[in-house]
């Protein structure tokens, strides 16, 4: 299990070109988003039970990740408000596993392909949500005053740290919420 604090600041981008990037890499992502409450009754193999205190500031996914030639599988848990920094947990898990907690706990599924790519010397994720036609930019950072320069080839609209409203789990809710059955 990997735990660490994780750093993050997000963009809302227009556009990109990649080509001017260094080191692309292409990696699709489909995250299942899943409830804290229930999930926390279960035992998922190498992950403890999280404190009933932090629940209410708990999201927990898995996440079924294509790269290259390997499929990886991770049951992902992050601790914290909209704030730009948050404890996060991951363990990889096998695939009948990732199918079992989809089935049962499931609530919010979102796919996106996620480009990640380097530039002055930084990790950057730039990730593409084609179900909401939306383009959103992430850097981890090591520390939270840290400073940023922004890749000349994307076009940032805003920054959007701490916006729940581009948390990759809320855009699921509202993918599942804009769903309707005739």
């Amino acid at each position: 299990m990997k735990n660490k604090k994780e750093i993050e600041r997000k963009f809302l981008v227009r556009e990109a070109q990649l080509r001017e990037a260094e080191n692309v890499r292409l990696v699709e992502t489909t995250s299942t988003y899943l409830d804290p409450y229930e999930l926390n009754k279960y035992e998922v193999p190498g992950f403890p039970k999280i404190d009933e205190e932090v629940l209410d500031k708990t999201e927990m996914r898995v996440s079924k990740k294509d790269k290259a030639d390997t499929t990886v599988y991770e049951f992902i848990v992050k601790i914290g408000g909209p704030a730009l920094s948050r404890d996060e947990s991951i363990v990889e898990i096998d695939e009948e596993l990732y199918d079992k907690i989809v089935t049962k706990f499931g609530q919010h599924t979102i796919s996106k392909k996620r480009f990640k790519f380097d530039y002055l010397r930084k990790k950057w994720e730039l990730d593409v949500f084609p179900d909401l036609r939306l383009i959103v930019m992430e850097i981890e950072l090591e520390k939270e005053d840290e400073m940023v320069a922004l890749p000349p080839f994307v076009t940032v609209v805003r920054e959007v740290t701490g916006d729940p409203e581009y948390y990759n789990v809320n855009m699921a809710k509202r993918l599942t919420e804009s769903v309707t059955v005739d």
